[in-house]
Order: structure tokens, then C-alpha cells, then sequence
């Protein structure tokens, strides 16, 4: 039997589970729009810089994702209405649900820009701009790129099973 007080203990350190997870998706966006953008700014890569763009766009719209779909609410001030065990349930209900459709609004905004990238390093490659020894680093880009896609969705698939295990968990602790 699971009392109401550890029943938020385990929804408080499972939120700053996801609270980290967020700040390193943040991160890493900051990043590379950060870098995507000293690129574009130098031209270092100019066949590239509108992929690049839309990559950038692409972290935009992913850290919108993030924060709609998948960060944690905080309780609200009209609470004492409606059991914290519901608002809890709620929460992990959305959150698996927006974990669980990671391919839909974190992989895909990135995997466009990527295969356009992909598609002008090979064309570059055909036309002879690119000597044919790059076609061994295009090759290492798809390989890496479908190793970094599915451990990225392992990592939400688990995220998503963690938030449907601690939805059980609650529905147990209801019905006692």
C-alpha cells in the first residue's frame, strides 16, 4: 500500500527525471541552432544553408514540442477541487502520450532537413564537386544517423513506459 505522501515523492522524482531530460534537450538545441547559425553567417557551407535553416527551424519547433507535449505543469491553484492523485495522473496520461508520438514531432522535423542535406552531399558527390573518397563519409553519416534516430527513440519509447508504469501505479494506489 502506497500512501498520498509517497505517492508525490515518487511523481517528484520522476518529474525531475523528466526536468533533466528537458534541460538536456534544450542544451544541445541551443547548440546547434547556435552553431547552425555561425555557419550560416560565415557561409562556411553555402550548398548547405538552406538545410541548415531549416534545421533550425526544426530545433525551434522541437523545443515548442518539448514544452507542450512533455514538461512538466506545475499543480495548480484551484487544486483543492480535484484529487492530486487525478492532476498527477494527468500529467504522466500527456506526457506518455506526447513520448510515445516522439517520431512524429521530434524525429521527422529533423529527418527532412537531414536527408536534404544527405541528398545534396550525394548529388555533389556524382557531379564530381566532392572527390568519390566522400561517398565513405556519406555512407558513415547514414550509419551514424540511423544509430543516433533509434537510440533517440528507444530513449522516448522507455521514457513513455516509465510514465505508463507510474500511471499504473497511481490507478493502484486509487483503487485502495
Amino acid at each position: 500500500m502506497s500512501s498520498l505522501a509517497e505517492v508525490h515523492a515518487r511523481a517528484d522524482r520522476f518529474q525531475a527525471g523528466i526536468r533533466w531530460r528537458n534541460i538536456a534537450l534544450y542544451a544541445y538545441s541551443a547548440f546547434s541552432i547556435f552553431v547552425s547559425i555561425w555557419l550560416i553567417a560565415r557561409g562556411a557551407f553555402p550548398a548547405m544553408k538552406y538545410p541548415m535553416l531549416l534545421m533550425v527551424a526544426a530545433h525551434l519547433l522541437v523545443l515548442w514540442q518539448i514544452n507542450r507535449r512533455i514538461t512538466a505543469r506545475r499543480l495548480p491553484a484551484d487544486m483543492a477541487a480535484r484529487p492530486a492523485l487525478d492532476f498527477h495522473r494527468e500529467q504522466l496520461e500527456r506526457q506518455a502520450h506526447g513520448l510515445s508520438r516522439a517520431w512524429l514531432w521530434y524525429i521527422m522535423p529533423f529527418l527532412i532537413p537531414f536527408l536534404w542535406e544527405l541528398g545534396i552531399m550525394l548529388n555533389r558527390i556524382q557531379t564530381g564537386a566532392l572527390p568519390p573518397e566522400s561517398f565513405g563519409l556519406f555512407i558513415v553519416f547514414v550509419v551514424v544517423a540511423i544509430c543516433l534516430w533509434t537510440a533517440v527513440l528507444l530513449a522516448f519509447s522507455r521514457a513513455a513506459l516509465k510514465a505508463q508504469l507510474q500511471i499504473e501505479r497511481l490507478n493502484a494506489v486509487k483503487a485502495e
